[in-house]
């Protein structure tokens, strides 16, 4: 009986043949997706941790206290080590120089012998005639005498008279085995010796460069904190020289409120009432952004020797930065490419705020500001433009300044 194929069941036997050979192509697919995965996995591993050892050695190099000491310590320890260092060094040379004139010695005394790397037990009679010229070719130097025969055969003949030749030539061997012996000997010792004085040379080498770098370390530290210091005094002599000056910019604030509030009718000329006018200045943040230090930060100080008199204000560089009250600007200082640069505002009530670390200013000396008012742009950035010496990112540095003393600006900002 003839059978036929069921049109289903042969369509699903193809389906299964297609999904078969699909899914054992897709099998390299699959194994690639995974190992790339595995391998963008391990690369971000890698990229994290480089930022992370990168970031933990910016911050350690960049406090300049311990980093200073860090120098200090790596200094007094290469000037302690060195001179024993060096003395060592020169006295294995010695030792080296003296035991490569002994081996000569000796390998001149009993000629090749004495050097040769043939076995003891291998030595012929004809080595040992040889040794016996070279010998005399070494007496022959001290001189010979009349009748042509040497001083060392006429020593051997007057100390042994009718020795056998086969005693005489088992003695000499005998010598030229103990020369050999010796000779091995101290060639081990040279060699020692050579390996030693290689390890002090590399140790000394180090310690040398050590030294260097720590001095030049030193330097560079002590340049970099005078600069801070620097700095700080010419901000703190400007601060100073506003404090003359605060009576004036008060006076000057008062006298525009007065004229807003009788432009727009609040106050009638003649007949000002000043309590309605606020003696002291109500302060709002001149940016947003977290704080990567405080005022009087412990942290700030360690890293970089000196008091922290405001708040950093962590924002991108290149972000607007407002005045945070009406005021005046006593100085706009733009510290060029290496330098500080910063605002100084005076307000009323004998207040004044800083802005420190700004790649851009956007303001002069003696104009009038609002709060909210753009002063220019922050910076920061680690060599940027007016970022200065005291930075390790893009941050605005505020400052806030009552009657020449700064004020922790937390306590008057709402």
């Amino acid at each position: 009986m003839d059978t036929k194929t069921n049109p289903s069941t042969s369509l699903r036997a193809s389906r299964i043949i297609v999904a078969t050979v699909l899914l054992v192509g897709c099998i390299p697919l699959f194994t690639f997706a995974l190992v790339f995965s595995d391998e963008k996995m391990d690369a971000e591993r890698a990229f994290r941790t480089a930022i992370d050892e990168a970031s933990a050695e910016y911050g350690r190099t960049r406090s300049l206290p311990a980093l200073r000491r860090r120098y200090e310590a790596e200094l007094k320890q290469a000037q302690a080590r060195l001179p024993a260092l060096m003395k060592d060094k020169r006295a294995s040379r010695l030792q080296i120089a003296q035991l490569q004139h002994s081996i000569a010695q000796l390998q001149q005394r009993f000629g090749w012998q004495a050097a040769t790397e043939t076995p003891a037990s291998a030595i012929q009679s004809k080595d040992i005639a040889d040794a016996f010229r070279s010998a005399e070719r070494m007496q022959s130097v001290l001189g010979t005498d009349p009748l042509g025969r040497s001083f060392f055969r006429r020593v051997l003949v007057a100390s042994f008279g009718d020795v056998l030749e086969e005693d005489l030539q088992a003695g000499l061997k005998h010598s030229i085995l103990l020369a050999r012996v010796e000779v091995t000997r101290q060639e081990q010792r040279l060699a020692a010796l050579e390996a030693q004085h290689e390890t002090l040379r590399i140790e000394a080498l180090q310690l040398t460069e050590q030294e260097e770098r720590a001095s030049r370390g030193l330097k560079a530290t002590d340049e970099q904190m005078k600069n801070i210091q620097t700095t700080v005094a010419e901000v703190h002599e400007q601060v100073l020289k506003m404090q003359g000056a605060l009576a004036r910019i008060d006076a000057k604030i008062r006298a525009r409120i007065e004229r807003e509030l009788i432009e727009k009718g609040l106050l009638t000329p003649g007949t000002i009432d000043r309590s309605a006018i606020p003696a002291a200045p109500q302060f709002a943040w001149p940016a947003y952004g977290p704080l990567s230090a405080g005022f009087l930060d412990v942290s700030y100080q360690e890293h970089f020797g000196i008091p922290h008199y405001g708040l950093d204000i962590v924002i991108g560089q290149g972000s607007p930065v407002f005045s945070a009250a009406d005021g005046v600007v006593f100085l706009a200082r733009d510290g060029g490419p290496s330098g500080y640069s910063y605002v100084l505002v005076g307000h009323r009530g004998g207040s004044a705020t800083l802005y420190g670390h700004l790649s851009k200013i956007s303001v002069t000396s003696g104009q009038d500001l609002r709060q909210g008012e753009l002063i220019g742009l922050s910076g920061g950035a680690i060599g940027a433009h007016g970022s200065g010496p005291t930075t390790t990112g893009p941050h605005l540095h505020f400052e806030v300044i009552k009657d020449g003393t700064n004020v922790n600006p937390q306590s008057v900002l709402p």
